[in-house]
């Protein structure tokens, strides 16, 4: 009778703890820039939960672990209701997102670890270099001279807006941190009532002060 009782109780934690715990997870992957196949070692890999308490944002960490030289990782916890997997690569990255399957499932450094006992997924992210464009009207013929200009960035960190110079007055933006990646430009000059479209790409280098010059 007592061998019954105690394999009763024995049977109730048990069941508890698979309730309480849930199954074990693993998320593994790859820290790398996609443009290059350059990836990253020492990366703080995090497995977090939502806990309003916690800082920073609310989140509080279960597990961690590191990228290995070859930028690898691996990390494993017991599932206890939602958690997400995070990377913070510091300043010196552009973070792409999480990459899974040929698409991104998030595009920050925070995603969701799917209800599956093993997520393979990797964290795209590209070094930055400094980018300046610089704009010369070297055929002005007045005051009523416009060129339109819109800008998109491989790594979509440019908006396709369109903005418009008119007159003969040169523009430089400022030299900006900016993510490494083809910058691709069209732009429609307007000038004595004729108009022409161009198209240019520029590519932006890291860990170095990159101009782009149109004349036009």
């Amino acid at each position: 009778m007592k061998a019954l009782f105690y394999l009763s109780i024995l049977f109730v934690f048990v069941l508890f703890s698979c309730t309480k715990l849930g199954r074990n997870i693993t998320v593994k992957g790859k820290v790398i820039n996609p443009l290059t196949g350059t990836t990253y070692s020492n990366l703080k890999v995090q497995l977090v939960k939502s806990e309003s308490l916690s800082l920073p944002g609310g989140y509080k960490e279960i597990k961690h672990t590191y990228t290995d030289e070859e930028g690898n990782f691996e990390i494993n916890a017991a599932r206890i209701g939602k958690i997400w997997v995070q990377i913070q690569s510091g300043n010196e990255l552009y973070v792409l997102g999480w990459h899974q399957d040929g698409e991104y499932i998030s595009d920050n450094f925070r995603a969701t670890v799917q209800k599956r006992e093993t997520m393979e997924t990797d964290f795209h992210v590209v070094p930055y270099g400094k980018y300046q464009l610089v704009i010369n009207n070297i055929n002005c013929q007045g005051i009523n001279d416009t060129i339109i200009i819109n800008q998109t960035n491989q790594v979509g960190s440019f908006l396709g807006i369109d903005w418009v110079l008119t007159g003969c007055s040169g523009y430089a933006t400022a030299l900006e941190k900016t993510p490494i990646a083809n910058i691709h430009t069209e732009y429609t000059v307007i000038r004595s009532g004729v108009t022409n479209s161009y198209e240019v790409d520029f590519i932006v280098h890291p860990d170095q002060n990159n101009q782009q010059i149109i004349n036009y």
